[in-house]
């Protein structure tokens, strides 16, 4: 789980700060790459037979489309964060907030649907195996993203000390 880990991380530190202006293509780009990675490490992981290796597939693939999406708009959130981070007014605040929420709450939908439909095909214990999976996966980006942005009003803070 360090490989996920140091490679999700990767990818939310670039996606973060090597980019000033995040562009569709750009976030396409980085998901394209990252999605190759972590495919052979879900194929590793998940340690399927035959029978549920044929049917997994697809769903995987449906799924990670759904969750690119929210990929996407996380992406796009964190850069708005960074480009109001110095001039944040309560309805800018309110906005992200709001929008955080929701990608968390389709998130864990989308969770939830999967796991539905891979319980009856590669059965329930596999399907938790994916969940939980994906569960880390998103806690460690989470966690990646927290300690590489500053918090509200801390550079504000900072700033008025000097």
């Amino acid at each position: 789980m360090k490989k996920i880990t140091l490679m999700f991380s990767a990818f939310m530190f670039l996606s973060v700060f090597a980019m000033a202006q995040i562009q569709d293509g750009d976030i396409k780009m980085l998901q394209q790459y990252y999605g190759t990675e972590k495919m052979a490490i879900v194929k590793d992981y998940m340690d399927l037979t035959p029978a549920q290796d044929s049917v997994f597939w697809d769903d995987y693939n449906a799924y990670e489309t759904a969750r690119l999406e929210l990929g996407k708009r996380r992406i796009m959130l964190i850069d708005k964060y960074a480009k109001d981070l110095m001039s944040l007014t309560a309805d800018n605040a309110t906005e992200m907030v709001n929008e955080a929420n929701a990608i968390d709450v389709e998130f864990k939908k989308l969770q939830k649907t999967y796991f539905k439909k891979m319980s009856k095909k590669i059965g329930v214990v596999k399907a938790a195996q994916f969940y939980q999976f994906e569960a880390y996966i998103n806690n460690a980006i989470n966690i990646s993203i927290q300690e590489s942005i500053p918090f509200v009003g801390e550079l504000q803070k900072y700033r008025n000390q000097k």
